[in-house]
């Protein structure tokens, strides 16, 4: 069988540095069973040995503007298939994302990762803000009578980080359909990382999807000639690595602490969207 390049993509914080530490220990460690095995990695190896001792300790996965010049290659068998696939996570930082957006260019090696047969893990978070707002949501916490102001802030010029994440991330998406970039039906799985943030009791990541983040799920599910796509639930590390949990996380077996979720039964099978990936149906 013929190999299978899977891109990643995800703006600054969306959970792809910790997403790969969970990963590797997943299929390097061999302590649960999983769907794809390691065959060998391509990159920087220390960087990815201090990211998943880190991870190991249960401490944040440090995210640093360095790791925009990190490219890693993990080659993986799906045992089930034989099935070879190469997941290539190139600037784990999120930058190239951000500025792709703003300057509305990207690299030539970036169009030509696109020509490879594969799909896309598309990265967002749980752990976020007021992104998912709408009109009607500020129009409900607005007073009736607004008091004057008593002064004038200062005018903010404007910048591409005020644009909401989903806008940007179709944006992205939009880049990929149109040329230089090869015209055809990509699989797409979304994982929305800090999944153990979602309050119980939890829907499911479609669900998830469809309420926080509408725009970005409607373009998903009007762009079929372009996108299959699924969406899965993932704690990379398992819990709050700063609350009280933080203990009892480093006493279990760390592959345990993973919890990955398609529909609403959780597993500790990581490698769960990138099966789907690889799957020909």
């Amino acid at each position: 069988m013929s190999n299978l390049t899977h891109a990643i993509i995800g703006l600054p914080g969306s959970g792809k540095t910790t997403f790969l530490a969970a990963l590797w220990h997943l299929i390097d460690a061999g302590e649960v069973t999983t769907t794809l095995t390691l065959d060998n990695l391509i990159g920087d190896h220390q960087y990815l040995n201090d990211i998943v001792d880190a991870w190991r300790r249960c401490e944040r996965v440090p995210r640093t503007s360095a790791a925009s010049n990190i490219s890693v290659a993990i080659n993986v068998t799906d045992v089930s298939t034989g099935q070879k696939l190469t997941l290539n996570f190139s600037d784990l930082s999120g930058e190239s994302f951000e500025s792709q957006f703003a300057t509305r260019s990207c690299l030539k090696s970036y169009v030509d990762a696109y020509e490879e047969e594969g799909g896309i893990l598309l990265f967002i978070t749980a752990d976020r803000g007021e992104d998912g707002m709408t009109i009607l949501d500020v129009d409900a916490i607005l007073p009736d009578e607004p008091e004057a102001a008593e002064h004038v802030e200062e005018t903010k010029e404007w910048a591409p980080d005020m644009v909401p994440a989903q806008v940007r991330l179709v944006d992205l998406l939009q880049f990929i359909q149109q040329k230089p970039f090869a015209r055809r039906k990509r699989k797409l799985a979304v994982v929305i990382s800090a999944w153990d943030v979602v309050p119980q009791p939890r829907p499911s990541p479609l669900e998830w999807l469809k309420r926080e983040l509408p725009f970005l799920h409607q373009f998903l599910a009007s762009n079929g000639e372009s996108f299959e796509f699924k969406v899965y639930g993932i704690s990379a590390q398992g819990g709050d690595v700063t609350g009280d949990k933080r203990q009892e996380m480093l006493q279990s077996i760390p592959s345990k602490r993973i919890i990955c979720v398609e529909e609403t039964t959780p597993t500790s099978d990581l490698t769960a969207p990138l099966v789907w990936l690889t799957k020909v149906d």
